[in-house]
């Protein structure tokens, strides 16, 4: 028997972007991808499963379009790329050809395009709406083109704050996610590969700031004193082992 659970937005938000930062997800496109996700997700389609379905993607992925303009149509081609992933760079697109005034919109070998119809209270906040037609090819997950005819919309009004994200949005932060609790856990767990190890080294520090065993500041702790922390850690560890 499944069991669900109900996670709030707040978790969710971060349980996502860590799982895609522990699939070396670009790092600059998580927080982008992730806010993709979960707005599809509070449109009642299933998101986190496509996340989770496409994770050996991730790694490396390409973020945006290879871009084309035929006649009215702008052609976008994701190269094979999961929709998921190129999300955010659809919405942009989509953007940029009301203002240069095409009138559709034609993606092209782009798996699990039709996820786009989610993506309504998404792009709304970001000025644009569309119509979606899949192409012939499959349904959901199977589809990887599809034709979309944007027109510009009002933005939807950002007062209050939690407006920025829609209507669909505004009910999760409200009632939170019904998910499954065997998947919501299991990738819960994954996602923590993202997180810094536990060591005695970041058992002292909180964000930049290091501190010794007593609780006195030692000062900021760059990019590079973290690596270099963990290097030697590494090599400790090592040494024991060997």
């Amino acid at each position: 028997m499944t069991t669900e659970m109900l996670a709030s937005a707040r978790e969710m938000r971060h349980m996502v972007g860590r799982y895609l930062h522990a699939r070396s997800c670009p790092g600059y496109a998580v927080n982008a991808i992730r806010d993709a996700i979960m707005a599809a997700q509070a449109e009642g389609v299933d998101a986190v499963s496509e996340m989770e379905r496409v994770r050996d993607h991730y790694d490396g992925a390409r973020t945006s379009f290879d871009v084309s303009r035929d006649g009215d149509t702008v052609v976008l081609d994701g190269h094979g790329t999961p929709a998921i992933l190129l999300a955010p760079a659809l919405v942009d697109e989509l953007s940029l050809a009301v203002v240069d005034g095409a009138a559709r919109v034609e993606v092209v070998n782009t798996p699990g395009v039709g996820i786009a119809a989610a993506l309504g209270d998404y792009a709304a906040v970001r000025g644009v709406a569309f119509g979606i037609e899949p192409e012939a090819g499959g349904e959901g997950a199977g589809t990887d083109r599809a034709i979309l005819t944007p027109t510009r919309t009002s933005r939807t009004p950002v007062r209050p704050a939690e407006s920025a994200a829609g209507p669909a949005m505004r009910r999760i932060l409200l009632e939170g996610y019904v998910m499954d609790a065997d998947q919501f856990w299991r990738l819960f767990h994954e996602s923590n590969e993202a997180l810094t190890p536990d060591s005695e080294v970041s058992r002292r520090h909180a964000g930049s700031q290091l501190y010794d065993e007593d609780g006195n500041l030692l000062g900021e702790v760059s990019e590079e004193t973290y690596l270099h922390l963990r290097r030697g850690e590494d090599d400790a560890e090592r040494a024991v082992l060997a």
